[in-house]
C-alpha cells in the first residue's frame, strides 16, 4: 500500500511544473477549496459553502473577506432572500480556473492520451471506487 502512495506522490511532483502559474496565486488550501466549490456550483450561499466545507458560516466569512478583497470571489445579496449572501467567482477566480483548465488539458494531451482505452477505463474505475469509499466513510463519520 505504501508503494501506491509513493507513486502517487511521484506523479504529483512530476506534474507540478504544469501548475506553476496556478501556484503563483499563493492561496491556502481552504481558499482554493472555496474557489473550487464556487466554480463547480456557479453560485453558493455562505451557508451552503460552510456546509460543503464542514465549517461554520463565520469561518467561511473570514476566508471570503480576503478572497473578495483580492477579486477571487464576489459577494452579493440574494434578491429573493435579502438575508442570504450569494458567492460567485470574481475576475481573478475566473482567471485562476482558466489556468487550471489549461494545465489539465496539457497534462491530458501530453500524458493520458498516450494510455490505451483499457488502462484509462481501469484508472477511472479505481478512482471512482476510491471516491465512493471516501463518501461512505464520511457519511458513517457524520452519523456517529
Amino acid at each position: 500500500m505504501n508503494e501506491i502512495f509513493q507513486t502517487l506522490d511521484q506523479i504529483n511532483y512530476a506534474l507540478l511544473h504544469h501548475y506553476e502559474e496556478v501556484l503563483e496565486h499563493k492561496l491556502t488550501p481552504k481558499q482554493s477549496l472555496i474557489i473550487e466549490h464556487v466554480e463547480q456550483y456557479g453560485a453558493l450561499t455562505v451557508n451552503e459553502l460552510a456546509e460543503k466545507m464542514n465549517v461554520t458560516a463565520s469561518a467561511i466569512s473570514q476566508l471570503l473577506t480576503k478572497l473578495e478583497k483580492e477579486h477571487y470571489i464576489e459577494r452579493s445579496i440574494n434578491p429573493n432572500s435579502r438575508r442570504e449572501i450569494i458567492v460567485t467567482l470574481g475576475m481573478k477566480g475566473k482567471e485562476l480556473y482558466e489556468l487550471y483548465a489549461k494545465a489539465d488539458e496539457q497534462i491530458v494531451l501530453t500524458y493520458y492520451a498516450k494510455l490505451d482505452d483499457e488502462v484509462i477505463n481501469q484508472l477511472e474505475q479505481a478512482v471512482n471506487k476510491i471516491y465512493e469509499v471516501i463518501l461512505e466513510e464520511q457519511v458513517k463519520a457524520k452519523g456517529e
